[in-house]
């Protein structure tokens, strides 16, 4: 999906293993941002690939500007899960492209 949305808020970059399906381990950097159209607000974190193509405060690149807006890729993720004999949902928002408009 893509919009037009506004920064709310983008944390510092964080880090955390991930365990692929073949049972590979790495480390994957990100940003958790919040972005809004002032009706619909979601909260995700950055691909791969766009967090390489941030600089937060910074030299060049893709700079995040808290209330700045920005053309936004991004795909909703859910998946069902069964864990300790409880099953649910687990939904997931991934921004794979921003582009600064403002």
């Amino acid at each position: 999906m893509e919009k037009t949305l506004q920064l709310v808020e983008c944390s510092f970059k964080k880090q955390r293993d991930w365990t692929r399906q073949d049972g590979t381990k790495e480390t994957v950097d990100y940003y958790e941002v919040t972005l809004t159209d002032g009706i619909d607000t979601i909260h995700g974190e950055t691909s791969g690939p766009l967090t390489k193509q941030i600089v937060k405060d910074g030299e060049d690149k893709l700079r995040l500007i808290e209330g700045h807006w920005y053309a936004v890729r991004f795909t909703i993720n859910a998946r069902k899960y069964d864990k300790d004999g409880k099953s649910g949902r687990f939904v997931s928002v991934m921004i794979h492209q921003m582009m600064l408009l403002s």
